[in-house]
C-alpha cells in the first residue's frame, strides 16, 4: 500500500532569517530517511511548508511498510575457512555464529574480487512506515539547530521554539505506534489555523487536502512561494496605486513572507518634513527596523508613504495603518535628532577623537590607522594620477572614518561613508572628494558598485591593502569559513577595482607601498612573507577570472608568470586571448611540447628561467654547434617569430603576439621527432639545452604555454 504522508509541527513563532533553512533541512531530513529506508516510489514528490509558526511536508506515494529483501552476507574466503586438514577454522565458525545458523547451512559464492567464500543469505521483513520515523524523527529534529535553543515546561526536550502541536497522517489515517514528539503525541486529525483570523483546530480528511484546508478554512497559505508571490502582487499594486516605484529588495521580501501566514499589504504615510533627512536614513529605518517597503518617486526620491506587509486581513484597517505610522514617527524622530546633532560638529573635529578608539591590540587606534591609509593613498594616487590626486586621496583618507564616530553611524552602522559624504557636504567640502569619502568602502559585497573617481578608487585601494597586510602581519589570516575580519571580501575588493577600473599598477608593488607605512612590528616581521599576501590576492583574481567564464588552464597560464609583476586588467585582457589559442590544433601542439619543453628541463638540473624575464638573462646556444637541419630550422624560426612576438608584446598587441607563435608548431615537432636532447657530447648537449631555454623563453612572453594542458 503506498499513500501521501503529512507530517506538520506548530510552534511558536520561528527566527524569520532562519525559516528557509529550517523548512528546507526538515523536509530533505525526513525524505532522506524515507528514500535509504526504501519505503519511497518513482512517484514521490516532497512539498515542503513552512510559516511563522509551522514547519511541515507532504510526501506522495510513500510505502507504509518496507518490501521484503534478499539480504546477502560474505564471510571468510573458502581458503581460510579450513585449515591444512580441513578442519573448520575460527573464522568460519564466528561467520556463522554472526548469522545465527549452523556452519552446513552456509552456501559457496564469489566476492565483489572474485574470490570464493561463504555466504548467508536470509531475507529479511520489511518494517512498517511508522517504525522506521520512530526511531529517525526525533534524532532528525535534535540536529535542527538555530544559534538559541529553548526548552520548555518540566520536560528536558528543547527546540528552536516551543511546540504546541504535532500530527503525522498517512493518507486519511493518524500513523500510530504512538509516536510522541517533545511530549506531545500524534493523536488527532486536526491542525491549527491562523492564530487571529480563524477558530482555531481544523479538521482534517486526507494529508492530500492539508494546503488546501489551510487555505479555506484556517486562513493560512502555507506554501512559502506562493505566499512570496502574492506577497509581490499586492505590493505592487499598493504602489501603484500610489503612484510610487517599489525599493526592490529580496531579502526584506523573504523577511516579510516569513513573518506573515496570510498576507496582507496597507500603505502609511510619514510626516514630509522628515524628508529633510539623508533618504538612506529613512529607508534602512523603514526596511531593517519595521520591515517597510519604502516608495520612490520617477527620480528616485522617496516619497513620505510606505506599504506595510501585515498578517491580519480586514475591511477597517486603519487601527493597523495609524499603529504602525506612530512607531515609524518616533524612529525617525530620532533620526532626525541624530542627524541635527551630528552636523553641529564638522568631520575634520572628529579626527583627533579617533585616537580614543583602539582598532587593534596590535595595530593601535582608528587614528593611526587613518594616518597609514592617508599615506598609502598618497602613494598609490602619485601612480595612478599624479599629484594633484595623490594630495586629494591624503585628504579623503584622514576624513574617512570620521563619520564612525556619529550617532547616526551609531545606530545604523551600515551607514559608514553614506553618512560621511552628507557630513562632508554640509562642512563645505567638494561633491567629488564627498563621493569619494563614501565610495572608499566599495565594493562592500559581491554585485556592489565600484569608486565613482579616482580619488575614490585611490582610498578604497589604500583601505583595503591596509586592513589585508595588517591582519596577515600579526597573524590573523582567514582560515576555513572563518573570516571575522572579511579579509576575502577585502581582497576581493583589490581585485575589482584594479581589473574593472583599468589600472595599470601591479601587486607586487601595492604590496610594497602598503607594507612601507605599517608598524615598525610588521614592517620588520622577518616571519611575515609578503608572498602570502601576493598568493591570496592571486587566489581572488583566479576566482574572479573563473567566475567570468574563463578556461582554468588559460588562467594558469598567464597568472602563475605574469600574476604579481603585471597589471590584472592586462591579464584581463590577455586570458581570452590564451583560452582562443589553446582551442585551436597548433595551439594544442605547441603548449604540449612546452611542456615537454619544461620537464625535459627539469629532469636534466637545468633552471627554468621564467617566462616574465629577459632574454638577456639566458645564454645563446651556439649554431656552430647545431648537428642536425631540424635544430638549425627551430633555432632559424625562433629567431624570425620568437623576435616577431616579442616585438608586438612590447606594442601590447597580445593576440597577434599569440597567434604568430602557431608557426613555431612544426618546427618544435620536427625539432623532438628528429633531436636527441641528451647526446654523449656534453658540449652538444648543453647546446640543446639552451636552444630549448631561448625557445621556451620565447614561446612565454605572453603566456607560460606549459601550464596550458594537464
Amino acid at each position: 500500500m503506498q499513500d501521501t504522508l503529512l507530517i506538520e509541527i506548530i510552534t511558536e513563532e520561528l527566527p524569520p532569517k532562519l525559516l528557509q533553512d529550517l523548512s528546507s533541512n526538515f523536509s530533505d531530513g525526513v525524505f532522506n530517511i524515507l528514500d535509504q529506508n526504501f519505503l519511497l516510489t518513482s512517484e514521490s514528490k516532497l512539498t515542503s511548508y513552512v510559516t511563522p509558526r509551522r514547519l511541515a511536508l507532504t510526501i506522495t506515494a510513500v510505502l507504509d511498510i518496507q518490501t521484503e529483501r534478499l539480504i546477502e552476507r560474505k564471510g571468510p574466503a573458502v581458503t581460510a575457512a579450513h585449515d591444512d586438514l580441513g578442519r573448520i577454522t575460527p573464522a568460519l565458525q564466528g561467520f556463522a555464529r554472526s548469522c545465527g545458523v549452523a556452519v552446513d547451512s552456509l552456501k559457496q559464492g564469489t566476492d565483489t574480487k572474485g574470490t570464493l567464500c561463504y555466504i548467508y543469505k536470509y531475507k529479511q521483513p520489511g518494517q512498517s512506515l511508522g517504525e522506521i520515523l520512530i526511531s529517525n524523527l526525533k534524532d532528525l529534529l535534535t540536529k535542527i539547530s538555530a544559534p538559541r535553543m529553548m526548552r520548555w515546561g518540566s520536560g528536558s526536550e528543547h527546540f528552536i521554539r516551543p511546540v504546541h502541536n504535532f500530527i503525522m497522517l498517512y493518507g486519511e489515517n493518524l500513523l500510530y505506534e504512538p509516536i510522541e514528539i517533545f511530549g506531545l503525541k500524534s493523536s488527532k486529525l486536526e491542525t491549527l489555523g491562523h492564530r487571529f483570523l480563524s477558530n482555531g483546530r481544523i479538521a482534517l480528511s486526507h494529508a492530500n487536502e492539508y494546503e488546501k484546508i489551510l487555505l479555506e478554512k484556517g486562513f493560512v497559505i502555507v506554501d512559502f512561494e506562493k505566499r512570496k508571490e502574492i506577497i509581490v502582487e499586492k505590493l505592487n499594486a499598493a504602489s501603484k496605486k500610489a503612484k510610487g516605484n517599489l525599493v526592490q529588495d529580496n531579502i526584506l521580501l523573504n523577511e516579510v513572507t516569513s513573518l506573515v501566514e496570510y498576507p496582507e499589504v496597507y500603505m502609511g504615510e510619514f510626516n514630509k518634513t522628515f524628508l529633510n533627512i539623508p533618504q538612506e536614513c529613512l529607508i534602512l529605518s523603514m526596511k531593517q527596523h519595521q520591515k517597510y517597503f519604502p516608495l520612490l518617486d520617477n527620480k528616485g526620491n522617496l516619497l513620505s508613504r510606505f506599504l506595510i506587509v501585515s498578517n491580519i486581513a480586514t475591511n477597517k484597517p486603519s487601527t493597523i495603518i495609524s499603529g504602525n505610522e506612530m512607531v515609524l514617527h518616533a524612529r525617525l524622530a530620532d533620526a532626525e535628532f541624530f542627524y541635527n546633532q551630528d552636523r553641529k560638529k564638522t568631520l575634520v573635529s572628529r579626527i583627533e577623537s579617533l585616537c580614543g578608539v583602539v582598532y587593534h591590540s596590535k595595530l593601535g587606534t582608528l587614528r593611526d590607522r587613518v594616518d597609514r591609509v592617508s599615506k598609502i593613498s598618497q602613494k598609490i594616487g602619485l601612480h595612478l594620477g599624479g599629484k594633484k590626486i595623490s594630495a586629494l586621496a591624503s585628504e579623503v583618507a584622514m576624513l574617512s572614518k570620521a563619520d564612525l564616530l556619529t550617532e547616526m553611524v551609531g545606530e545604523f552602522p551600515e551607514l559608514q561613508g553614506v553618512m560621511g559624504r552628507y557630513y562632508a557636504i554640509h562642512d563645505g567640502i567638494s561633491d567629488e572628494l564627498a563621493t569619494a569619502i563614501e565610495d572608499h568602502y566599495k565594493p562592500r559585497f559581491s554585485g556592489d558598485d565600484l569608486p565613482r573617481n579616482m580619488v575614490g578608487v585611490c582610498v578604497a585601494l589604500a583601505d583595503k591593502l591596509e586592513i589585508l597586510i595588517g591582519m596577515f602581519g600579526i597573524g590573523q589570516l582567514p582560515s576555513g569559513d572563518k573570516d571575522p575580519f572579511a579579509l576575502r571580501r577585502h581582497a576581493s575588493g583589490v581585485i575589482r577595482i584594479l581589473i574593472q577600473k583599468r589600472l595599470e599598477i601591479n601587486l607586487h608593488e601595492l604590496i610594497l607601498i602598503t607594507k612601507e607605512y605599517m608598524p615598525t612590528n610588521i614592517r620588520h616581521n622577518t616571519k611575515f612573507d609578503s608572498m602570502i599576501i601576493k598568493n591570496f590576492l592571486l587566489d581572488r583574481a583566479r576566482r574572479y577570472f573563473s567566475d567570468q567564464g574563463n578556461n582554468y588552464h588559460a588562467i594558469e597560464s598567464v597568472i602563475t608568470p605574469f600574476g604579481s609583476v603585471n597589471s590584472l586588467a592586462t591579464l584581463a585582457d590577455i586570458i581570452p586571448m590564451a583560452e582562443k589559442f589553446l582551442s585551436t590544433e597548433e595551439g594544442r601542439i605547441l603548449a604540449n611540447a612546452n611542456k615537454r619543453i619544461t620537464n625535459i628541463l627539469k629532469k636534466s638540473g637545468q633552471d627554468i628561467i621564467c617566462a616574465n624575464y629577459s632574454l638577456e638573462n639566458i645564454d645563446m646556444p651556439d649554431p656552430n654547434l647545431f648537428e642536425i637541419d631540424a635544430e638549425i630550422n627551430l633555432w632559424n624560426s625562433l629567431q624570425k617569430i620568437g623576435k616577431e612576438s616579442e616585438a608586438l608584446r612590447s606594442e601590447r598587441r597580445f593576440s597577434e603576439a599569440l597567434s604568430i607563435l602557431v608557426n613555431l608548431a612544426s618546427p618544435v615537432e620536427d625539432f623532438f621527432d628528429q633531436v636527441m636532447v641528451n647526446a654523449e657530447d656534453k658540449k652538444i648537449r648543453n647546446n640543446r639545452f639552451l636552444l630549448l631555454q631561448y625557445g621556451r623563453a620565447y614561446m612565454n612572453q605572453v603566456a607560460d604555454l606549459s601550464l596550458m594542458v594537464s
